[in-house]
């Protein structure tokens, strides 16, 4: 399996051997991958055929106030059409995610476990607490709930003696009320990454895409990086102090290698926004995006054609690069 794809160098590496194991793993299950697809395909012309009946039928439906029913039969005609096509991509887009999520289940857990028996595919493993939403104090309302479906994907473990968790999430905030007036925002929509570090920094470091709108947090300052490539991308701020040891705390983490592959995970992940927290032993890194992650080849296109799996390549070599140079930090005194 071959595939040229522009990613920063510091994930060649990484992007290299993913691929090499993805090939291995393809190799021994591309025909199980081309029956559930299959099955799928046969799905949509002998199981789906009601819903495109019923949904031509809804077309006839008469309008509240019309008046000359039968005049009016070739624009029911028409709408029925309409509705018909409409319901054939519906169920092209949920026989689609169900032949993703069948593939999934089977592949990540295998090519996982080929990097760390630990590392496993499950809600269970990927899921990160609402403490740490918390303590992170990346968001300006209380979070009061966290969410991660059975169709979004997490998993998490330990690879090269880092602990992490990595899940698609969604984090919400409510003002406790009931019936009309309670009040419900989505604070955050996307991917969340949690690491845990060796070392204990005793202030928090913000990390924010740049944005006009960026402004220090409450109690926080801005840092100033020596790295131009990444003040051109990212602001930081570090929880204020009394002496000068959280500035240079937050100068000592943010070493070149740990910014490289922090642009890294953006790019991989093909995301415009991203923040992050380091606090204590933990870091906490969001994707804001709305769009699906590590998504496998569409139901109408070739299971064998390597380009439909460059961007799953990218996102997989981002995480494992990173936390390659946390392992790296953690030993020579992050």
């Amino acid at each position: 399996m071959s595939i040229k794809q522009q990613v920063p160098e510091c994930m060649l590496k990484y992007q290299s051997e993913f691929i090499m194991k993805f090939g291995q793993i393809f190799q021994k299950d591309y025909q199980s991958w081309l029956d559930i697809q299959n099955e799928q395909r046969l799905y949509l012309v002998t199981g789906a055929w009601w819903f495109y009946l019923g949904a031509f039928a809804a077309g006839f439906i008469p309008g509240k106030h019309e008046t000359n029913y039968l005049n009016n039969l070739q624009f029911h005609f028409w709408i029925g059409i309409v509705l018909f096509i409409v319901m054939i991509f519906i169920q092209i887009s949920i026989a689609n995610s169900e032949y993703q999520d069948q593939v999934k289940k089977k592949l990540f857990p295998k090519l996982l476990k080929v990097f760390s028996n630990s590392i496993k595919y499950s809600k269970t493993s990927g899921m990160i607490k609402k403490g740490t939403f918390i303590e992170s104090e990346l968001f300006k309302k209380n979070v009061c709930a966290v969410h991660c479906c059975d169709t979004q994907d997490a998993f998490g473990g330990e690879y090269n003696n880092v602990e992490f968790k990595i899940c698609e999430t969604n984090v919400d905030w409510n003002n406790g009320k009931i019936g009309k007036q309670r009040e419900e925002k989505t604070l955050f929509d996307g991917l969340a990454m949690h690491f845990l570090l060796e070392k204990n920094i005793n202030s928090i470091v913000h990390i924010y895409s740049k944005s006009i709108f960026n402004k220090a947090p409450k109690g926080f300052e801005k840092v100033e990086i020596e790295y131009e490539k990444f003040n051109k991308k990212y602001d930081v701020y570090v929880k204020k102090s009394k002496g000068i040891s959280s500035q240079i705390e937050a100068r000592y983490l943010l070493n070149v290698a740990f910014l490289e592959r922090l642009l890294g995970i953006q790019t991989g992940f093909r995301v415009s926004k991203m923040k992050c927290s380091v606090f204590g032993n933990e870091m906490l890194i969001l994707l804001d995006t709305r769009k699906d992650l590590f998504e496998m080849n569409h139901l109408f296109k070739s299971v064998k054609d390597p380009n439909q799996y460059k961007h799953l390549f990218n996102e997989f070599a981002s995480v494992f690069s990173f936390i390659d140079v946390l392992n790296l930090s953690s030993k020579t005194g992050l």
